[in-house]
């Protein structure tokens, strides 16, 4: 069950990573739009792992 809270939890942090690249990259501050990237593919990992059940 936590682990399932934890996937849906890195889901909204990387939709909310997602948001915050689009508004970097309007602003034209390219490096950190790419971070945010970075992050956003990183929590997406994260929470398919959580829903597998194959994180730890």
């Amino acid at each position: 069950m936590e682990k399932t809270i934890f996937g849906v939890f890195t889901a909204v942090l990387a939709w909310i990573c997602l948001v915050c690249a689009v508004q970097c990259f309007r602003k034209k501050k390219f490096g950190l739009a790419i971070l945010f990237l970075l992050c956003a593919f990183t929590n997406l990992v994260n929470s398919i792992h959580a829903v597998y059940q194959t994180l730890f």
